[in-house]
């Protein structure tokens, strides 16, 4: 293998963490809040206690469901543009006119990054929004791209919606979905590509970041070539989306719709890599069906038939990274391969490879847990879901630009590739950020949400010990050491003997919510709070 040695193992044995087996004993409090602080957004503490005692499988089964359950519906204000196209800001209109458009879709941008942030928020079981959000750091998509071009906001809206749809799908599938997705066809100047000159960005893209990376990682052969983007781009030909009012040659009441003009194919005949042959076509074989079936699927199809152990790794160290470690010099190959071939062997099916990582012995071992930077999303949403604050509706600041001004803008990332994530999250302005903003929402929730937070948790009215550690649990990843336990204690104490705290949680005494305060802030502030 080339780079792909086993990281240095923490912990206790070697065969558990690298064993896909099933984790077969029925969960604990720690590994429980692990697997959902992992896999959806931070839990209520209930959430949690709802999963021990449960098998890894059963918990698996709970958190993600089967992609049967309805979808959030956008709130009234954005249905009253989903539907509704724009002139094309940039075709010449009076600078006043497209100041105007280019103000409404900024707006609606706003408008629909809050709504998928307060999903985030309030997500539930079923979780659907962080596998959407996993899916969206693959296939990237900007708001304003391309010399500040705008994909209008409805459009990321159904992008949005196709991602949380296949979300539990098989990635075959979830390829050519975005294919023709209208987001998709715009970001990567399909929307312009034509026999006369086919535009190579997306047949690009698709292989090396969206499938099966430059070089297998395994083997490092080189996965493609330059004619396979030549070839692939010619398939591509002539699709193109209603994305604006008056648009020539969009078909009538399909607003934001993808569609075909079939004098923009290129109907001669592609040769794909090593057996891929999609034939010419005549002008009655040239029409929208026949042309997505027989080539643009096909093109996925042949990338799937050809390399389809280099997409379940490429892919496979994708999910690694996003859901185990995010450091790309630390990636464990060996288990990543592992995935990989049980993701080939089950037809690229996403729910059961989450499910074999996901009740896997190596995700539960110590070199798993408490090892993962947070992502701003993360790390904002879950300050509001743990004291359960709307951010938006208490704070002029707001849950889109805090998560904004941490450098995770949805719908922005960096380029194409993504948000390189890892140490990239920490830096010498977001880090005091982060403080800031953690400070800031346990200074705004009440008296009564202090004391109904603590309530969440067993014997808080019996033992501060009990209720101290049952805090700790929750909020930090991994075990700490006694002496930092009974800092934390001291902190929560604040002053007080056992009896009087006691009697003073009941009483709403000022000194026992002022010390639950600054034994919140204690530990918000510190470092491994930023892991999970």
């Amino acid at each position: 293998m080339k780079r792909r040695d086993l990281i240095t193992l923490a912990g206790n044995s070697e065969n558990i963490a690298l064993s896909l087996d099933e984790y077969i004993t029925p969960l604990d409090y720690a590994k429980a809040i692990h697997l959902i602080r992992r896999l959806a957004f931070y839990p209520e503490p209930d959430k949690v206690a709802g999963l021990v005692g449960k098998t890894a499988a059963e918990a698996f089964d709970i958190i993600v469901g089967d992609a049967t359950d309805a979808p959030p519906q956008p709130t009234q204000s954005m249905k009253s543009w989903l539907d509704v196209l724009e002139e094309n800001p940039l075709d010449g209109l009076p600078n006043d006119i497209r100041a105007e458009i280019e103000g409404r879709h900024r707006s609606h941008f706003n408008e629909f990054s809050t709504w998928w942030l307060d999903n985030m928020r309030t997500d539930t079981f079923p979780s659907q929004e962080k596998l959407t959000l996993f899916l969206h750091s693959i296939w990237c998509c900007e708001f304003v791209y391309d010399t500040l071009a705008m994909i209008p906001p409805p459009l990321l809206y159904r992008n949005n919606a196709t991602l949380r749809k296949y979300r539990l799908s098989d990635y075959k599938t979830i390829a050519k979905e975005i294919t023709l997705d209208g987001a998709m066809l715009m970001y990567q100047s399909l929307f312009f590509s034509g026999k006369a000159a086919p535009n190579e960005n997306y047949m690009r893209e698709l292989m090396e970041l969206f499938t099966m990376g430059i070089a297998d990682i395994s083997t490092g052969t080189a996965n493609y070539t330059e004619g396979d983007i030549r070839e692939g781009a010619r398939a591509f030909t002539g699709w193109r989306t209603v994305a604006y009012l008056g648009q020539n040659g969009a078909p009538s009441n399909r607003p934001f719709s993808s569609f075909f003009v079939k004098a923009e194919h290129d109907t001669n005949g592609k040769k794909i890599m090593q057996f891929g042959q999609i034939a010419a076509i005549s002008d009655n074989e040239n029409t929208e069906d026949l042309v997505k079936n027989n080539e643009v699927n096909k093109v996925v199809d042949i990338l799937f038939n050809e390399k389809g152990m280099s997409i379940a790794r490429f892919i496979c160290e994708k999910i690694y990274r996003y859901f185990i470690y995010s450091d790309p010099g630390s990636v464990n190959y060996i288990f990543v391969n592992e995935l990989a071939q049980y993701m080939f062997d089950n037809a690229f099916d996403l729910r059961k490879v989450y499910k074999k990582l996901f009740t896997s012995q190596y995700f539960y071992s110590d070199t798993v847990r408490g090892c993962q930077i947070k992502t701003p999303t993360e790390f904002i949403i879950g300050l509001e879901r743990i004291f359960g604050v709307d951010y938006d509706s208490i704070n002029s600041v707001g849950t889109r630009s805090a998560v904004t001004s941490l450098e995770q803008i949805l719908y922005t990332p960096p380029n194409v590739a993504g948000w390189k994530a890892y140490r990239t999250w920490i830096s010498t302005s977001t880090y005091p950020l982060r403080a800031n903003y953690a400070k800031d929402m346990i200074s705004i929730i009440t008296d009564d949400q202090v004391l109904n937070f603590i309530k969440k948790f067993p014997d808080y009215s019996s033992s501060t010990t009990k209720l101290a550690s049952a805090l700790i649990a929750y909020l930090l990843p991994l075990s700490i050491s006694q002496v930092r336990t009974d800092r934390f204690k001291t902190t929560l104490m604040n002053g007080l003997n056992e009896s009087d705290w006691i009697n003073g949680v009941g009483t709403k005494n000022a000194k026992v919510i002022e010390g639950i305060r600054a034994f919140l802030t204690s530990i918000v502030l510190s470092p491994d709070f930023q892991l999970s």
